[in-house]
């Protein structure tokens, strides 16, 4: 099974949340799927960022599965630190 990757590009704000939001109801997660969210591009979360995150890592971790952030910019990075994300997530 291959992988799926999301990209994402640019500030993860209000304005850009449904983006997300609908690619991940899109996403057909099966049984031991690996998953990787590049954040390269990403400038910036919102703290409903983070919720869609948190939800992808429940239902991807119940169906065996694993979820994988790459490329965090060190401003976003500094966001999960504080929230206690980075101690939910696995970081390449």
């Amino acid at each position: 099974m291959e992988p799926i990757t999301i990209y994402i590009d640019g500030p993860l704000d209000a304005l850009h949340l449904n983006d997300l939001q609908e690619n991940v109801n899109n996403l057909q997660i099966q049984e031991g799927q690996f998953v990787i969210i590049d954040c390269t591009d990403m400038t910036y979360i919102c703290s409903s960022g983070l919720r869609i995150f948190l939800a992808m890592h429940k239902d991807i971790t119940s169906k065996n599965g694993k979820l994988v952030i790459r490329n965090l910019q060190p401003l976003v990075k500094n966001v999960f630190d504080m929230t206690g994300f980075s101690k939910i997530f696995n970081f390449e």
